[in-house]
Order: structure tokens, then C-alpha cells, then sequence
């Protein structure tokens, strides 16, 4: 009865066009049930792209209300899905599981789930990140954007960031992750840039840690002279 339910959450974020592809071996159910209680994946099941009220969830779900609005509460700290605070109070959407779930799992990244990843990333051979379409181009309902994945000169990088309100920066994921299987280079971990057209966006982060432009222009100048490439990518939320 628990494998059901992460089989039908892996199912559930495989038809998100980012996917999650299944495996001979069922590895991404270990990795779902090593980061999703039973409860959080049987709720995560019955969850829209589209953000929605807990009272909503709750009615397709089968759940109390309050119970509902905790879970999914603590499914928010926990990286598992995304939240709005809008006039009406807090409103809830599923995330793929990338780019989204796995990269705010940084906080709870260890060798355990870096295995499972590196077994789940050699036996999909990278789809995930492969797929059509293209896991970094989100086309919201009934509206098409213009969209390229850009690899940045450092000018223009400079550019992005200066037109900023607020920065941010945490460790790569994909470096941690690779550094837990015993792999990856010797690069700086915390050179993941993050900027927002707000002021304070990421004050509250327990993963991003808020800096300066003067100090996330020092970061970009120190990934050139390693030799780094910078890129970026844009995400849209559903209208």
C-alpha cells in the first residue's frame, strides 16, 4: 500500500513536462519515499500545477481541512511544493521534480539521497534533463513566451545583476551531490546566483543566503576568473 502511493506520485510529476521517467529498478520511488512521508505523497498526489486554497485540496484529497493546511504547510519547509500568500491567504501548487523538488533538497542532501540520485540520474541516463520539451522553457496556459537558455559574457552577466532588488546565493546542488558519491571538481560550492526584481526576496530563506549586489558582484567576478561559464533560466508560474 505505501509503494502505491509513491508510484502514483512518481507518476503524478512524470506527467509534468519536466517528467521523472520510471526505472527498471524503481529507484525514484526510494528517493520519493526518502524525502515524502506517506501522507505528504498521498496529498502531493491529488495537487495541481495551478496554485489552490488547502479547503480545495482538501475536498479531492479526502482530508480534514486544518490537517490538510498543516501538511501542506510543512510540505513548504520541506522543498516539496510552492506556495502564493495572495488576499485570500495561502494557495498551494506542486512542483516538478526538476527544476524544483530536487533543488530544495540542499538542506537535507546526503549520502544516502546522493546515491540514490547518481543510480537514478546513470539509469535514466539524464532524461530528465533531456526531455522534450526542454526542461527550461515553461510555456504558461494560453499565453507563449519567448524563451533561450543563454550563456552569459560576463558584461551582460553584470548587466542582469546590477537591474536587480535583491540577491541571493547557495551551494550548487549538483556539486554537493557529486562531492557525497565520492565525484565532481574542485570548484567553489556556494556560487549559485540568485536575483529578484524585489527588495528582500530572499530574507527568509533557509537555504539562499541574502547578500549584497556589491558582494553577488564579487561572486560572478570570482566564477570568471575560474574559468566558469554563467547561464540562467527563467521560471514562470501557470496563469
Amino acid at each position: 500500500m505505501v509503494a502505491d502511493v509513491y508510484r502514483k506520485l512518481a507518476q503524478q510529476l512524470d506527467a509534468i513536462p519536466n517528467g521523472l521517467p520510471a526505472t527498471e529498478s524503481g529507484v525514484e520511488l526510494r528517493i520519493l519515499a526518502r524525502i515524502f512521508t506517506p501522507e505528504e505523497a498521498a496529498l502531493a498526489t491529488v495537487m495541481r500545477l495551478t496554485l489552490e486554497p488547502a479547503a480545495e485540496i482538501a475536498v479531492r484529497s479526502g482530508m480534514e481541512v486544518n490537517t490538510t493546511y498543516r501538511t501542506l504547510k510543512g510540505m513548504v519547509r520541506k522543498g516539496l511544493i510552492r506556495f502564493k500568500k495572495g488576499e485570500g491567504g495561502l494557495a498551494f501548487g506542486l512542483m516538478p521534480f526538476a527544476v524544483g523538488i530536487y533543488e530544495e533538497q540542499l538542506p537535507r542532501m546526503d549520502a544516502e539521497l546522493a546515491t540514490l540520485l547518481e543510480q537514478y540520474y546513470q539509469e535514466t541516463r539524464g532524461n530528465i534533463f533531456l526531455d522534450e520539451p526542454s526542461i527550461h522553457r515553461v510555456i504558461p496556459i494560453e499565453k507563449a513566451i519567448s524563451f533561450e537558455l543563454e550563456i552569459f559574457p560576463y558584461e551582460r552577466a553584470t548587466e542582469l545583476l546590477k537591474g536587480a532588488k535583491s540577491w541571493g546565493v547557495r551551494d550548487c546542488i549538483c556539486r554537493v551531490q557529486q562531492r557525497l558519491v565520492g565525484r565532481g571538481c574542485d570548484h567553489e560550492v556556494e556560487n549559485c546566483l540568485l536575483f529578484a526584481p524585489l527588495e528582500g526576496a530572499f530574507n527568509a530563506s533557509d537555504v539562499t543566503r541574502a547578500i549584497t549586489k556589491e558582494e553577488a558582484l564579487r561572486l560572478l567576478l570570482d566564477a570568471e576568473e575560474a574559468g566558469l561559464v554563467h547561464s540562467t533560466s527563467n521560471h514562470c508560474s501557470p496563469l
